[in-house]
């Protein structure tokens, strides 16, 4: 058996609904970044992440964290975009708001691919 089959497993793409497993964490990743297409979907996976925050190790409560961070500040970011539209560069926040948390759901599922907690899960930047 070669390292490269022993690391395997880890970089396994599984998604389950079970709360404080990898491959719930990866779900509510993948969840968040199809959200942006699919209306209501992020709201569903930060309901999943919320009811995951307290189970599972410490690696995926730092992700759930993480993911529930996401989500509310992403509609911080949205509401007050929003409300500056009015003064035309609303929009601009809204599209960096977009990708802002684009980066943070990618950089959370590297994260998780190499079996880290999730960098900076209270950080309002990246």
């Amino acid at each position: 058996m070669s390292q490269d089959d022993v690391l395997k497993p880890h970089s396994v793409t599984h998604l389950s609904l079970t709360p404080g497993t990898p491959g719930q964490v990866r779900l509510v990743y993948w969840a968040f970044l199809l959200g942006l297409l699919v209306p209501g979907l992020n709201v569903i996976a930060a309901a999943l992440a919320w009811r995951a925050r307290n189970t599972g190790d410490h690696l995926t409560r730092s992700h759930a964290a993480n993911q529930i961070s996401i989500f509310w500040r992403s509609m911080v970011y949205v509401l007050i975009g929003l409300v500056l539209t009015y003064f035309l560069f609303g929009v601009l926040l809204i599209m960096a708001s977009i990708i802002w948390y684009m980066l943070r759901n990618v950089r959370g599922l590297q994260a998780l691919a190499a079996n880290r907690p999730a960098e900076n899960p209270q950080s309002w930047l990246f």
